[in-house]
């Protein structure tokens, strides 16, 4: 080789090194993200991953999960608090060493090469754990719901059947000391039963089928619910991880609602109908309770939109069919709870903020408020599964 030829080799091995090890897995986080992007104008694309490919891909490590009774997520997490001071000064300690014998360029190099293929793995880990089910067609949709308008007589006919059900389960639950709805065998119980429930109460909806798991509680429930998050799915492990400290019309909506997500519904709106329409359909009285608990303020919804905002008829309603004194009770142990959290102001908007830039990434434009249901879905099910109309 000759003294010309020398310096392009070189510079031919350095483009290289820097092609493959950085600028490679960044172009690759791109078209991952693009391809996310372009699903989205095509639903039917999404509806085939989620019920295909992904049911395959998230299979094994549901299984492996399943197998640890603890949260894996919960340990990773505060393991990573308490190991991060000693690794942040190892690496200072590795730079500066690494600076001082003029190798500081090779150092940054390969910690940087390190991290942009590390970030290129995570994220196409997460995409095809989650991130692509964001992109599937919507539940409502493929329920056929949200394509009729009901006459206030209709809604009023819901409401009482939602009240009349809900009475009827909560008459039947197992309540402690206070009179507060628990669950037979308490808490842990329900853990270890709500897979079972899930898939007696998904077999009216082929949709919801696919992998169940066994929601995990969370040790450090108390201090996770200065946060005001109850629930968790960890797309990377396909863990479902629950609040245990909350009440249990909470813990059983949370736990149904992150199962929905290993099931492959990513959009929190669809994860939240999917929860209560499979607890309306399970035969476990307090879980069943759970749902119509949570139906009730979604009719009430639709009643007072079509009444222009009074809520004069709801009393009217109430008046001939009263909710049970149970369901006061749970409502109340539900807001006295949340009312001795009182999070500081900070830590409630950083959670907040860091879930809503983490939706709106993944094209969920609306953010936090894509969790809210469109509340027309009790009737479209009322009218669809329990009184189909002639």
């Amino acid at each position: 080789m000759s003294s010309e030829d020398a310096p392009k080799s070189t510079l031919k091995k350095t483009l290289l090194r820097w092609g493959i090890g950085i600028v490679l897995p960044l172009v690759l986080i791109g078209l991952i993200f693009g391809l996310q992007k372009f699903m989205l104008s095509y639903p039917s694309a999404g509806e085939a991953y989620a019920r295909g490919a992904f049911r395959v891909i998230s299979f094994i490590p549901s299984k492996i999960t399943n197998l640890i009774p603890i949260s894996i997520s919960e340990v990773l997490v505060v393991s990573g608090i308490f190991c991060a001071p000693f690794l942040i000064a190892w690496f200072i300690i590795r730079m500066v060493r690494a600076i001082k014998n003029k190798k500081g360029r090779r150092f940054f190099f390969t910690k940087a090469r390190i991290l942009a293929w590390g970030l290129c793995i995570f994220y196409l880990d997460f995409m095809l754990m989650h991130g692509l089910n964001y992109t599937r067609r919507p539940l409502n949709e493929t329920l056929g719901f949200g394509e009729k308008t009901y006459t206030i007589e209709e809604l009023a006919e819901v409401y009482v059947w939602v009240i009349s059900e809900l009475n009827q389960e909560r008459a039947q639950c197992l309540e402690n000391d206070k009179g507060v709805l628990i669950y037979p065998g308490g808490v842990n119980a329900f853990f270890n039963d709500a897979p079972k429930y899930y898939k007696e109460g998904a077999e009216k909806f082929p949709s919801l089928g696919g992998n169940i798991g066994r929601p995990k509680p969370v040790a450090l429930s108390h201090y996770w619910s200065y946060t005001e998050i109850v629930g968790m799915y960890m797309a990377f492990l396909a863990e479902c991880n629950v609040n245990k400290a909350t009440t249990f019309t909470e813990i059983a909506s949370s736990a149904f609602h992150e199962m929905t997500h290993l099931n492959g519904y990513a959009v929190e709106n669809n994860a939240n109908l999917a929860s209560m329409l499979v607890r309306m359909n399970c035969s476990q009285h307090e879980i069943r309770y759970t749902a119509f608990y949570d139906a009730l303020p979604l009719i009430e919804k639709d009643i007072v939109k079509a009444f222009n905002g009074k809520r004069d008829v709801l009393y009217q309603i109430l008046d001939q069919v009263p909710l049970c004194d149970g369901f006061y009770r749970d409502n109340n142990a539900q807001v006295d709870f949340w009312e001795t959290i009182n999070p500081p102001k900070i830590v409630e908007t950083v959670s907040n903020s860091v879930n809503d830039s983490f939706l709106k990434v993944n094209q969920q434009e609306e953010g936090v408020e894509s969790y809210h249901m469109e509340s027309s879905v009790v009737a479209d099910y009322y009218f669809t599964y329990v009184r189909p109309k002639g």
